[in-house]
């Protein structure tokens, strides 16, 4: 089975002053700007550099990283996702298909064929109960990096740690947040539960695969992975009955696949 190249491709950067709308609670859209003055910006997956009796369990941050970064860069409400179909497309046409982890001349390679302004990567590792995030802009003009951040803390406030580095990633954007902005987003938590968001991630993962085996005619295949990305948004919900993602994966999925499955 190849190795995915998680990519999230978005338009950013907007005029600073442009309306908030939206409440305090939830995931609120702080700004809006015509689709059309938005530039593209892309967020590839995170090299996890754990180690190896914990890489395996972390894993599914490699895609949900930058999963939960794109979740907050678009309730910024700055940012248009463009479809992984395409993206993949471009993935197989150019070879990159095969990559796991991209370095920074790749990822700067991937964003021109993309059309993409800039490239926003990373990395992040779990050692003895601590996690450390590091991520970095590059222009794909110019192929240089325009800044980088790292934010350290306790695995169990993962979700702190990922609005901190979204927040600082924001000012190399051209887009920094104003207090009352970076305070709303702060307040928009998917889960506080490590467990539950593992699985989800890695739920998500094994869907990916599957649809992926099912364009290559392999069913049986896609139906055991289809199973397992089910048990995974199961142990999800249970971890955090509140985790809307997981809890509309798991609906998703139901309504989707046969009872026999």
């Amino acid at each position: 089975m190849r190795r995915i190249v998680f990519l999230i491709f978005v338009f950013s950067l907007l005029p600073i002053g442009c309306k908030t709308t939206g409440t305090s609670a939830g995931p609120a859209v702080l700004r809006e700007v015509p689709r059309a003055e938005r530039v593209v910006l892309m967020v590839l997956n995170f090299r996890n550099t754990s180690s190896a009796t914990l890489a395996d369990e972390y894993r599914p941050w490699e895609y949900g990283i930058p999963s939960m970064i794109m979740t907050d860069l678009e309730s910024i409400g700055l940012f248009n996702i463009l479809s992984w179909d395409r993206i993949e497309d471009i993935l197989e046409q150019q070879k990159f298909q095969s990559l796991g982890m991209v370095n920074e001349k790749d990822a700067v390679e991937i964003g021109r064929l993309a059309a993409a302004r800039y490239s926003l990567t990373g990395s992040y590792m779990i050692l003895n109960g601590t996690l450390r995030m590091e991520a970095r802009v590059l222009s794909v003009e110019t192929g240089t990096q325009l800044g980088a951040s790292s934010v350290t803390g306790k695995v169990d406030m993962f979700f702190e740690l990922e609005k901190e580095l979204v927040i600082a990633m924001t000012s190399y954007l051209g887009a920094t947040l104003t207090s009352e902005e970076t305070a709303r987003l702060s307040e928009s938590i998917e889960t506080r539960s490590v467990d539950a968001s593992l699985n989800n991630f890695a739920g998500e993962i094994a869907m990916r695969e599957a649809d992926d085996l099912k364009e290559k005619g392999k069913s049986k295949l896609a139906d055991d992975l289809i199973k397992e990305a089910k048990i995974r948004f199961e142990r999800a919900v249970k971890h955090d009955p509140d985790y809307v993602r997981a809890k509309n994966n798991l609906a998703g999925l139901t309504m989707a696949i046969p009872m026999t499955l």
